[in-house]
């Protein structure tokens, strides 16, 4: 297995990593999507697909980035210490832990990452796994605390509150706004546009700016695209596999029964 992460690479350098969704799970999908040229594939393990428990579903989703010269970005359900270095184990190096509300508990899920964290022996154990080359990686202890990037999602009050002392935890590598939960969170369901849910936004850009820590959004067009990136955010995942079935085909199709 390569032992290198291009996306925490791209996002160090403060270039813009793109990446799309892969609903299906499908490791042709996510092949494709590299040789396409995307820097990173967004598997939403919160709310869809199999167990992230059973390490061998990432063994042939791992195979298929390497091929398609791509990263995954994996979306646990949780900061499970046990669950992280067991989805780490298995080959995957850039995880982003959801609903978080302390400092507390993002140190927790970034120390599970590391062998030696912020100076102290960290909380990644020892394996064999597919992120050791099967035990073959001499190397293994050092890239793999070079190269695994780990996200908190702020999309709860309880991080919005704590913004500063999430963005002050070491080794945390980004945060990734998600403006839907946060419009739950703020009494306004599905209003993303709200002024209550565009000034907390802009709240919490101002503070992962002044950290210096990369920012990630949600962003599907071009014109928004544009200002995401203008706006210094370095992790951007527009569309997936499933919308673009539905936009690409439906308008084919209705075009065909117009005729």
């Amino acid at each position: 297995m390569e032992q290198q992460n291009g996306f925490r690479r791209t996002i160090e350098n403060g270039d813009v990593a793109f990446g799309a969704r892969a609903s299906t799970f499908s490791p042709t999908v996510i092949e494709v999507f590299g040789e396409l040229g995307f820097d990173f594939v967004w598997l939403d393990f919160e709310h869809m697909g199999p167990s992230p428990y059973d390490s061998r579903v990432f063994e042939d989703l791992t195979r298929a980035a390497e091929a398609g010269g791509t990263e995954l970005f994996v979306r646990l359900p949780s900061g499970d210490p046990a669950l992280i270095r067991k989805v780490l184990d298995a080959g995957v190096r850039t995880l982003l832990v959801p609903r978080v509300d302390t400092a507390e508990e993002v140190r927790e899920a970034v120390e599970a990452t590391r062998f030696v964290y912020d100076g102290e022996p960290g909380e990644r154990g020892m394996a064999s796994g597919r992120a050791r080359s099967w035990g073959s990686s001499d190397a293994y202890v050092r890239t793999e605390d070079e190269e695994v990037c780990i996200g908190a999602m702020v999309e709860k009050t309880g991080a919005v509150e704590s913004i500063e002392e999430i963005l002050s935890v070491p080794e945390l590598g980004f945060v990734f706004v998600g403006p839907s939960d946060l419009s739950v969170q703020l009494g306004h369901p599905t209003d993303k546009t709200h002024p209550e849910v565009l000034e907390t936004i802009e709240g919490i850009e101002t503070a992962a700016r002044s950290a210096g820590v990369p920012m990630g959004k949600i962003a599907n067009d071009p014109a928004a695209i544009e200002d995401a990136t203008e706006a210094g955010y370095r992790i951007v995942r527009m569309g997936g596999d499933l919308a673009s079935i539905r936009t690409t085909l439906r308008d084919r199709l209705a075009a065909v029964e117009r005729q």
